[in-house]
């Protein structure tokens, strides 16, 4: 999973491109934007969310001016209620990193800690409409900071997790029911957070085995776990994985070019359960794999660009292995980080 404050910056090469046409950027926290715009806009969704660069004294870049989400449709708009800095255990801004933040799979939610109280929320984006879900306070174990944190919305944005480092380094999550604003637990301590599965409804998580073997385990929403085991090498040596609907199955690839497959593992029986052979584009990074549909998943493929980043979203059929480009874009230039929209 990439991690919420460090920018992409692998390289890839043979992607389709569309340079994304950036248009005047328009404030929120309240979202005011015109009828007629709102009626041009019915069914956008966010590309990505980024935050500046600017330089220190002391040679370093720090996130500066705010967070802003550019959209589908070309618009920019500045998120200037949530936070651009997070803090410290101590209360402390820390301005060598940017405040969690993260996009939901179908690019109509975004979730962050708010400036004004420092309350974890969920903003809605509905067509012409803008909601906000405030979730219970304090998140966060107390001697925890945001600093050690990152947020992960699910495909449609209706489930939220919190993860944090604990004191020995390992990782706990904790997770929201954003259209109930609540908690519904937190999984046990783990190595690392794959995602949700396609529907929401649980989450996979990795683990160390013996042998430096890795371990998948798949939980519900309380942080039960409901099942769990220790996948071939060809599994554990392919990340990501994407978890699909049926709690069980999970979703990788392997090779690149038209040597590529996309590949799938049923950790409850740990056995490999068939292959379908696509294409995709030499020297390319898989930087997210997402369910999203009973037979696609959604791959994001990032190459670096000189300076800027571009991003394909390519969607593949898992009975045919068909391909389709659903987005392409450039990263605007001189962001400290950015997050794309999963699935």
């Amino acid at each position: 999973m990439q991690h919420p404050t460090r920018p992409i910056t692998r390289g890839l090469t043979g992607l389709a491109l569309t340079t994304l046409t950036m248009l005047p950027v328009l404030a929120v926290p309240a979202l005011t934007v015109p009828a007629a715009a709102q009626a041009r806009t019915s069914h956008h969704m966010i590309r990505y969310a980024s935050v500046d660069a600017c330089p220190r004294k002391d040679g370093t870049t720090t996130p500066c001016h705010t967070w802003r989400l550019d959209l589908l449709d070309g618009r920019r708009v500045a998120l200037k209620d949530a936070m651009l800095w997070p803090l410290t255990a101590k209360g402390r801004p820390d301005r060598t990193n940017s405040a969690p933040l993260t996009v939901s799979g179908d690019g109509e939610s975004v979730a962050y800690f708010r400036e004004s109280d420092h309350r974890l929320v969920v903003r809605e984006f509905h067509g012409d409409r803008s909601a906000v879900r405030v979730l219970p306070r304090n998140p966060l174990p107390r001697g925890v900071g945001m600093n050690a944190a990152w947020l992960k919305l699910s495909q449609d944005g209706d489930r939220l997790a919190l993860g944090y480092a604990t004191k020995d380094g390992r990782t706990r999550v904790r997770l929201f029911d954003v259209a109930r604003a609540s908690a519904t637990g937190t999984t046990p301590e783990t190595d690392a957070f794959s995602g949700f599965s396609g529907d929401g409804s649980a989450v996979l998580l990795q683990r160390a085995g013996d042998a430096n073997t890795i371990g998948l385990s798949v939980h519900d929403d309380t942080g039960a776990e409901l099942t769990a085991a220790v996948p071939p090498q060809i599994v554990a040596n392919n990340g990501p994985w994407a978890l699909s609907a049926d709690d069980r199955t999970v979703a990788f690839v392997t090779g690149l070019g038209k040597k590529a497959r996309l590949r799938f593992y049923d950790v409850a029986t740990d056995q490999p359960t068939g292959s379908v052979g696509f294409s995709l584009p030499e020297d390319t990074a898989l930087d997210m794999i997402d369910w999203t549909g009973g037979h696609e998943v959604t791959l994001h493929l990032v190459r670096a660009r000189g300076s800027r980043d571009v991003v394909t979203v390519l969607r593949v059929d898992t009975e045919t292995g068909r391909t389709r480009v659903r987005d392409s874009y450039k990263v605007r230039p001189g962001a400290f980080a950015y997050l794309s929209c999963g699935g």
